[in-house]
């Protein structure tokens, strides 16, 4: 079989397009009979080639507080997005148990992956799958996967494979068509675990394939997920986008609200 396209890579004439000097979308976050429990919002800037990412998530249910922060940059050339470094914090307090707090640092050369810090330190379980060298070369971080996904190829946005390193796990998130929905294009996501994992899955709270709504904005060269739904075994996590403003080089903006 042979190995797949890398579907970060941006268009062939992206050297000339128009792309957005910035996009800030929030969403809203719902689950099952919990029903509307929090927020993520979402920034991009970029400036000549270089980007940077800032991400923000709060959840506050009647049993868990969380609250994350996410930080990306890297290069956007005419051959594909190169993630230069990550940073992931977060915060919970569960009704029952401990709260727990974490910091992670990537950083990346050329080839993919080059250090992983945590603090507190957290080390790989011994039930883990190993992650090797190999599974670190080309990867994504989760943030800059976000700004990978919403560059317009012109072809079929379902039809691609995000390749990603959340800092543990190793993954693909394979996107293939599901449907229509007006003037969106609604993609079938399936969650392939590369390493990282259990090697018993038994523990996974997802329960099937997740579905994308994406939203073509031809003027910005770019797609919107505009609704992302993930099953689960206490019901459905749905992120839906309540405000989006696209800011063009000419300053000129683009937005949608719900």
């Amino acid at each position: 079989m042979s190995s797949p396209t890398p579907v970060f890579a941006a268009p062939e004439d992206s050297a000339t397009a128009a792309w957005p000097a910035s996009v800030t979308a929030v969403y809203r976050i719902s689950f099952g009979l919990f029903g509307d429990i929090g927020f993520y919002r979402f920034k991009s800037k970029l400036k000549g080639r270089k980007y940077n990412l800032v991400a923000d998530a709060k959840i506050e249910t009647t049993v868990l507080d969380y609250f994350a922060v996410m930080r990306s940059s890297g290069s956007l050339t005419s051959a594909e997005l190169k993630p230069k470094k990550h940073m992931f914090r977060f915060k919970q307090a569960p009704l029952i148990g401990k709260k727990k707090r974490s910091k992670l640092n990537m950083a990346f050369d050329d080839s993919g992956v080059k250090k992983v810090k945590f603090v507190p330190k957290n080390s790989p379980s011994k039930h883990a799958v190993p992650v090797t060298e190999q599974h670190l070369e080309d990867v994504l971080d989760p943030l800059s996967a976000i700004m990978a996904l919403s560059l317009d190829s012109k072809e079929d946005p379902c039809r691609r494979t995000l390749s990603i390193f959340d800092g543990k796990r190793r993954f693909d998130l394979i996107f293939t068509p599901r449907r229509r929905s007006s003037s969106n294009i609604v993609c079938r996501v399936r969650f392939v675990p590369i390493s990282g994992h259990r090697r018993d899955q038994d523990g996974s709270v997802i329960t099937g394939n997740a579905e994308v709504m994406l939203r073509r904005v031809p003027k910005a060269n770019i797609v919107i997920p505009s609704r992302v739904t993930v099953p689960t075994i206490a019901g459905n996590a749905v992120l839906t986008s309540d405000q989006v403003i696209i800011t063009m080089p000419d300053r000129k903006r683009i937005a949608f609200r719900r």
